[in-house]
């Protein structure tokens, strides 16, 4: 008897252990806590825009998906790899980019979200010249794991 006495503090510290470790992975999978969908999309893309801005890489590196396909308003296509690169080589200087008017539909249970909206950028193209351009994107988001990613993406410039 004294022996069960003395391993039971140590079986409760498994039982605890064994409560715990599941509700700290559901914490640390879902920052977003009490966010729809919906809302979680529309941050990315805003994290998205302002990382177009800010030629930041290592969040594109983040937000596109290993088999991320993009098709740019010229019809031109990119994947992950190469969009990297030109995110890394361009000239252009931008001062002003911001995804709005985003429209988010979510499938496949929740696991898979398409949003379409408008993308403004204002700038300097290589040659200095001034740009105000307006596009329209849809893109495919899917959870992966425990993180959306941009699996693919097309953009339609949209005459103003």
């Amino acid at each position: 008897m004294t022996q069960a006495l003395r391993l039971s503090p140590f079986f409760l510290l498994l039982l605890l252990a064994a409560a715990i470790v599941p509700w700290t992975r559901v914490q640390s999978a879902a920052p977003d806590v009490g966010k729809s969908t919906e809302a979680v999309v529309r941050d990315l893309a805003a994290e998205w825009s302002k990382a177009w801005l800010e030629r930041d890489a290592a969040v594109l590196q983040r937000l596109w998906a290993e088999d991320f396909v993009y098709v740019e308003p010229s019809g031109r296509r990119f994947n992950k790899k190469e969009g990297l690169a030109g995110v890394k080589k361009s000239t252009e200087q931008l001062t002003s980019a911001v995804a709005n008017s985003i429209d988010v539909r979510v499938y496949g249970g929740g696991t898979v979200a398409v949003d379409i909206g408008d993308f403004h950028e204002i700038g300097r193209n290589q040659e200095g010249k001034p740009f105000n351009r307006l596009s329209r994107f849809t893109n495919v988001w899917v959870l992966h794991g425990e993180r959306w990613q941009c699996v693919s993406g097309h953009a339609s410039n949209v005459s103003e």
